[in-house]
Order: structure tokens, then C-alpha cells, then sequence
């Protein structure tokens, strides 16, 4: 998914609210996300999820940490919190840059990725 596939998927749900600074307006950015373009379909999918569970789409972070996804919030229920955390599971199996099946690789950096960007990054 592209940035900008996912700024107009943020803008169709109206946006995500500033965990933050609730006195902004809505977050309709695809910088939100801190995370390769590999993840936002799975992160478009784990916010559709939490908006149905009853999430208030109050957002204070999202990110790679230690090659997995964070997903960061100020309040949910019980649902919201497992929706979350299976979500972050499911980012150590899937490449952070291009979305297909891949495994987190310490090459002095953890980062979860297929074997081709795997590849390159230690080419790199």
C-alpha cells in the first residue's frame, strides 16, 4: 500500500484523533505510521478492526520497534487491547517494506523482511 493510498483511506474514515493533543485536528497523514509501506494494509486493516470493536481512534503512536509493530493508544477495551497485540505478533511474519511473508533478521538493526530485502539490506 502506497502513502497515499493510505492518506485516502485515513481521510475516508475522517482521520485519527491526536492521543496527544486532542485540541488538533484529525491525523490524515500517512506519516502517522513510522513504518515501510509493507505494513500500512495491515495496519489499514488492524484500524477498521479496532473502529468496529468500539476504538475512539485515539492514536499516540505507531512504529517499528525490534523489527515488529507498535501500535500505540491511551484507552481501549478488552478487545481493542487483543486486536492490538495480535496485530503486532502478525508484523514479525510479514516484510516491513514490501508486505510479503518474512522474518525477523538482527544485521545490527532488527528488522523483519523477506529474504530479497533481506538481501539487500546487507548488501547495503
Amino acid at each position: 500500500m502506497s502513502d497515499e493510498d493510505f492518506e485516502a483511506y485515513l481521510k475516508s474514515i475522517g482521520g485519527l484523533v491526536n492521543g496527544y493533543r486532542t485540541d488538533r485536528g484529525p491525523i490524515i497523514s500517512a506519516g502517522i505510521a513510522s513504518v515501510g509501506n509493507g505494513w500500512l494494509g495491515m495496519i489499514k486493516q488492524l484500524i477498521e478492526d479496532l473502529i468496529k470493536a468500539g476504538w475512539n481512534k485515539e492514536i499516540c503512536q505507531i512504529k517499528e520497534k525490534f523489527g515488529g509493530l507498535r501500535f500505540y493508544i491511551n484507552e481501549g477495551n478488552e478487545e481493542v487491547w487483543k486486536l492490538i497485540s495480535e496485530a503486532e505478533k502478525k508484523s514479525y511474519q510479514i516484510c516491513e517494506t514490501c508486505g510479503e511473508p518474512g522474518e525477523p533478521e538482527n544485521t545490527g538493526w532488527i528488522k523483519t523482511a523477506c529474504t530479497a530485502h533481506m538481501k539487500q539490506r546487507i548488501e547495503n
